[in-house]
């Protein structure tokens, strides 16, 4: 693209959020870029102290070496959010008689001008870019405004570094899980306080990138899903199954679902947005399905590829795609392939360090500060909205409840009966379906799940058995419970359908429904419906599954799918069974014909 439009092969790398591992500059060298920015934290971490870091350094791995410039962290914070002058006091502080200090600021963009109270501090009121290129301007005379690569090719390099596996500071708080994020926060501000944090920082560490792959299972399944079609795409090459020309662009999509932004999460929305995991979803059900032609349905024995302990079972036809892992004895992803979407693509509610700053909210307003200092909603109330979830969130889910009328207890898990949500099933191929089974426990008895999926083209076939295999009586509840994710709560083109009838309820809604023979999801704007059959009336609650997260305009609330759970009395003697059937049907259409 570069050289195509400006005639230049870049040497130069922009590292996706600073994030350094020693490997990579074999893996950056062999692309043929000579130099990248990482944080100077990254460079105080491997022993260097603050007065070693104008100029740049070379790092290697076998034999591969690349040039890596320090960010300074004191220019990032003051760069727009403070005065110019406090800019040209920091580089006054590191400039010599050499002539030679570097003093590198590189950062996002949207921070002058996209964040918020950044506009108006850059271009309105405080006319702060002028303010500073006028800064730049009158210190002229011992300041140089120049290039990475110039200085690369004009300015010899520092010395060796091998630098650790870190990114910038921030990030070690936020790839811890929520508890020891808090430490984390509370030990650094503590020690700022005392006036030692330029002293201690370099000997801190927190989390590493791979953490959010642990910390969030939606992200490591994006991740592996990923890795695994990379592999596909490898041996179809060496086995000659594709022309050279397809498979290219079935990797340019595997690309396009790497984008950085869905797998994390920070004080941005991130991971949090269905939005962005939805486009990474789209593009991976867009390289599968060209590759499809390679490894026809049965071509893949079930493995363990997201690392979970569990084996992935698939199934697939023309119409749909599904995911099934032996953790939970669930679908773990349902894709509908005509319209390209992941229809479970729902999040699960995570506790996050941040949450314990709710109470902070309007106590503490500030418009040009840091946005990892501001503390404000989007709405008020979110404090109220706040669960957790004890468990992940799929479909196909076996629950078991002493108590339906209590939605918020049932919904995050709490009063669960059961321990089948998370135990390990046994899975096999049945003909055109697989089969789940497992031994557990529900109100202190053993029980035994046996149930079998068929698909059927647009129609999945569900059975599920329940054995009594305790002493005593048993009896409460059991339901089924199934997450979609429909990429907008509160939109008037998506809604459900009672019994065939609509009665104004939008994937926003939470209710219990006694009588339910049919229940179907419509979706107008990306074209598909989804509908629950069952052979007799079933109770049924619906509810909306929101989390509270971090933004850059602070907390908000976003929708991240609708549960659906049909549930039966359970009332069983001792080495008695319940059998339970039902089906959902999916239908697609073209956007070109909306009457459908």
């Amino acid at each position: 693209y570069l050289k195509e439009r400006f005639h230049t092969r870049p040497r130069g790398l922009w590292l996706t959020e600073r994030v350094w591992e020693p490997h990579l500059a074999r893996v950056i060298a062999a692309a043929g870029i000579r130099y990248i920015t990482v944080d100077d934290y990254h460079f105080l971490a491997s022993g260097k102290r603050r007065e070693d870091l104008r100029g740049y350094y070379l790092t290697d791995d076998q034999g591969q070496a690349i040039a890596v410039f320090p960010i300074q962290q004191p220019l990032r914070y003051a760069m727009p959010f403070q005065a110019p002058e406090e800019t040209i006091a920091i580089l006054r502080s590191a400039a010599d008689e050499s002539g030679q200090a570097v003093m590198v600021m590189a950062d996002d963009g949207e921070k002058f001008g996209v964040w918020p109270g950044t506009h108006d501090r850059c271009y309105g009121r405080d006319r702060w870019l002028d303010a500073m290129f006028s800064a730049l301007e009158d210190n002229r005379d011992w300041i140089e405004t120049t290039t990475l690569g110039d200085v690369h090719d004009s300015v010899p390099p520092l010395g060796r570094i091998y630098l650790p596996t870190v990114s910038y500071f921030e990030m070690s708080e936020w790839t811890l899980p929520a508890d020891q994020g808090r430490q984390f926060k509370a030990r650094v501000e503590a020690i700022k306080k005392r006036g030692e944090w330029e002293e201690i920082q370099p000997f801190l560490r927190g989390g590493t990138w791979r953490n959010f792959q642990s910390l969030y299972d939606e992200s490591n399944w994006m991740v592996k899903r990923n890795d695994r079609l990379s592999d596909l795409v490898a041996r179809a090459r060496q086995e000659r199954r594709l022309p050279g020309s397809t498979l290219e662009s079935v990797e340019e999509n595997i690309w396009r679902a790497q984008c950085n932004c869905a797998y994390w999460h920070g004080v941005f929305g991130g991971l949090y947005l269905p939005h962005l995991r939805h486009a990474i979803f789209q593009a991976l059900i867009e390289a599968e399905a060209t590759l499809a032609a390679a490894f026809p349905n049965g071509a893949l024995p079930p493995t363990d590829w997201d690392q979970d302990g569990g084996r992935e079972w698939e199934l697939h036809s023309n119409t749909l795609h599904l995911f099934c892992s032996e953790v939970g004895g669930v679908i773990r992803e349902l894709d509908l392939l005509p319209v390209r979407f992941n229809l479970s693509n729902t999040l699960r509610r995570y506790a996050e360090s941040y949450h314990s700053r709710l109470a902070e909210v309007d106590k503490q307003q500030t418009s040009t500060g840091s946005i990892h200092d501001r503390v404000t909603a989007k709405e008020p109330g979110l404090d109220k909205v706040l669960q957790v979830d004890t468990f992940p969130r799929a479909m196909w889910m076996d629950r078991f409840f002493s108590d339906d009328r209590s939605l918020a207890r049932l919904s995050d898990g709490k009063a669960e009966a059961g321990d089948f949500v998370t135990r390990l099933y046994s899975g096999g191929k049945s003909g055109q379906g697989l089969t789940f089974q497992a031994d557990g426990m529900a109100w202190g008895q053993p029980l035994r799940i046996h149930k079998t999926l068929t698909l059927e083209e647009a129609r999945l076939r569900f059975s599920t058995r329940i054995a009594h295999r305790g002493t005593k009586p048993l009896s409460g509840w059991y339901g089924a419970e199934f997450n979609l994710g429909l990429l907008g709560g509160h939109s008037p083109d998506r809604f459900y359908l009672e019994n065939g009838e609509r009665q104004g309820h939008l994937m926003d809604y939470a209710g219990r429904d006694a009588a339910i023979q049919s229940l179907a999801i419509r979706n107008d704007w990306d074209c598909f419906q989804v509908e629950f059959r069952f052979p007799e009336p079933v109770r049924l609650w619906r509810y909306p599954v929101f989390t509270v997260n971090m933004s850059e305009d602070g907390f908000e609330k976003v929708y991240q799918g609708s549960a659906v759970l049909p549930y039966w009395n359970l009332t069983l003697q001792p080495g008695e069974t319940m059998t339970i059937d039902y089906e959902i049907q999916v239908e697609t259409w073209n956007q070109s014909n909306p009457s459908k």
